[in-house]
């Protein structure tokens, strides 16, 4: 009996040996355990109706009048022990209808492969991380635009379904603590960034707090051509229902040397504010208001005036080309369990031109979402809601697995 005993504890012994000598996780084991993949298939077709103006006379501008898209989307993330890929390609198929004044209509067809985002993490240290690659760089509380953003001020809202073109970024982000973040960031390409918008390399040094009700941020940059510029934004949660917000940024006037050789550089004062607060009911709803106000902009010319003025017809820093907007904003999520809705209305203060937003979308199941955003605009020719586009339709579906 006793050495039955004996040799049962040399059993449990020899057991516990093994357990605690397991051979660690293979590297093709940590490549799968640390593996992420999303493929969404999105499809849509877009319907304009282009106005004759003096900002767009017979659409010389090219505004599709009819668009219809395929686009695959896959989404693929590696972690493996210090290091992170993000890897985001595209196959995309356009086909294009243009009417330009009485000629015949324009249809083209493009196929097109190309990366909206790509980037490499590394963890240099357990609270440094330095990255480089192509980003969709986003931040801020604001729902209209992100003045304090010194890369590309559109947030995309007015239709979340269609993504913003990724730039190309270096990135080293220190976290001090667990509310205190620090990054140094260089904008070194304009990536995916249309070829008609304005471009300047870039430099930020970001500075991020985050409390318990709080949260700060405050941006100093520099973009080639010109001088430095301070951003922040800042928002409270003054309840469980309530919170307000305020971002902005401003920036020197624009010296002798840099407007010879920028002529728009003469006329930037490149001051930016908005304010907001949204407040969420007990049945769900939540309603946001904002007031921003952008005195590089134009009040009292016409649309195409103040374009020349500007000096660039599209500006991802500068979306908006007066100095006064009011926007009013309503989210319902989840009607009936499947049913998402919100209705955006933005008003030019300064030409009285006003722009109506509406986003539904519904969950078919697991895996299909179906999209309708119909958009008004109102306004005179020369003003800037009301100078391009009467109305559009904006109709999609997409399955994700």
């Amino acid at each position: 009996m006793r050495k039955l005993s004996l040799i049962a504890l040399l059993g449990l012994g020899l057991c516990g040996s093994v357990d605690a000598d397991e051979a660690p996780p293979s590297f093709a084991d940590e490549l799968r355990n640390g593996f992420y993949s999303r493929i969404n298939e999105f499809g849509y077709v877009l319907r304009q109706d282009t106005l004759d103006s003096p900002l767009n006379p017979g659409n010389v501008l090219g505004i599709p009048r009819d668009q219809a898209v395929l686009e695959l989307r896959p989404d693929f993330n590696l972690k493996f022990g210090q290091v992170e890929i993000d890897f985001k390609p595209r196959l995309r198929w356009t086909h294009t209808r243009v009417v330009t004044g009485s000629s015949a209509p324009l249809r083209s067809r493009r196929d097109e492969a190309f990366v909206n985002e790509g980037s490499v993490r590394y963890r240099l240290f357990d609270r440094l991380i330095l990255s480089y690659g192509r980003e969709n760089l986003q931040w801020g509380p604001s729902a209209l635009l992100s003045p304090s953003n010194p890369f590309n001020a559109n947030n995309g809202r007015n239709n979340p379904n269609l993504e913003l073109p990724g730039m190309d970024y270096a990135r080293a982000v220190l976290v001090a603590s667990p509310a205190v973040t620090m990054s140094l960031i260089a904008n070194t390409g304009r990536g995916r960034l249309d070829a008609r918008e304005r471009y300047r390399k870039a430099f930020a040094a970001k500075l991020d707090y985050t409390g318990d009700d709080t949260f700060f941020s405050l941006i100093g940059s520099r973009a080639d051509g010109e001088r430095g510029r301070i951003g922040a934004f800042a928002g409270w949660n003054v309840t469980d229902a309530l919170s307000i917000r305020v971002e902005g940024s401003a920036g020197h006037a624009a010296g002798a040397d840099v407007a010879a050789t920028d002529r728009y550089a003469v006329e930037r004062r490149d001051r930016q504010l908005l304010v907001g607060a949204s407040y969420t009911t007990m049945a769900g709803p939540t309603m946001s208001a904002e007031y921003f106000f952008n005195k590089d902009g134009c009040a009292d010319v016409a649309i195409e005036l103040c374009l020349q003025r500007r000096g660039a017809l599209l500006d991802p820093l500068r979306p908006l080309a007066r100095r006064r907007y009011a926007m009013f904003q309503y989210v319902d999520t989840k009607i009936g369990g499947k049913l998402n809705l919100a209705v955006r209305a933005i008003r030019n203060l300064d030409d009285r031109s006003a722009q109506l937003i509406v986003s539904v979308e519904y969950e078919l199941g697991e895996h299909w979402l179906l999209y309708a955003i119909p958009t008004y605009s109102r306004g005179s020719r020369a003003s800037e809601f009301g100078s391009v586009l009467r109305r559009s339709l904006f109709v999609g579906a997409s399955y994700t697995f």
